[in-house]
């Protein structure tokens, strides 16, 4: 297994350790069983070989808040694998966007100071993303490295499907980021 072909950017997304596995496809859960290189690929949602749902690491099947964008969701993910594999890319990367959704936004109306860590880009195109993130205060990962959990990746995928074609979002993106997030979104964007 290689990730040498894989776009410089995309690397950003590929877990050190298995980030899910696939039912169907993955060898009968043992402690010896080799590791699939879709396993650590971290814009997948479905399994590349069967097209089934992933589930987590050990194989429990994980329930995700966010199966109404399941269609946005494999969007967005075609839209990365295409990035990631083919070098396919539009005005901006796919994971700078990626990375561009999970920076840390100003809120209308303006929360108390210290809830500012939970609202993200992705809840102005997501709102339950931000309700969720206060009902389970687990730290959502940064822009630097981009991998949500299994159950959060179909609300970053959707926001990367919806971003992808717009070029018009910029304004509103630069808008909504504060301190350091504002400057790297100019650079991301352009």
């Amino acid at each position: 297994m290689t990730f040498a072909t894989i776009n410089k950017t995309s690397r950003r997304l590929i877990g050190a350790k298995p980030l899910q596995s696939c039912l169907h496809c993955s060898p009968a859960l043992s402690d010896c069983r080799p590791i699939l290189r879709s396993q650590l690929l971290g814009w997948r949602v479905t399994c590349p070989s069967c097209g089934e749902l992933l589930s987590d690491p050990d194989g429990l099947e994980v329930a995700s808040p966010f199966l109404k964008y399941r269609q946005a969701a494999l969007h967005g993910e075609r839209l990365l694998h295409a990035e990631a594999e083919r070098g396919k890319s539009t005005w901006a990367s796919k994971v700078d966007i990626a990375r561009l959704l999970l920076m840390r936004r100003v809120p209308k109306p303006l929360p108390d100071e210290e809830e500012f860590w939970r609202f993200r880009v992705l809840g102005a195109i997501i709102p339950e993303l931000d309700d969720l993130v206060a009902a389970k205060p687990a730290s959502l990962p940064t822009s630097g490295t981009p991998i949500l959990p299994l159950y959060l990746r179909p609300a970053l995928l959707a926001g990367v499907r919806h971003y992808a074609p717009a070029r018009a979002c910029c304004r509103c993106v630069r808008a909504i980021t504060m301190g350091d997030n504002r400057a790297l979104s100019l650079g991301i964007l352009g």
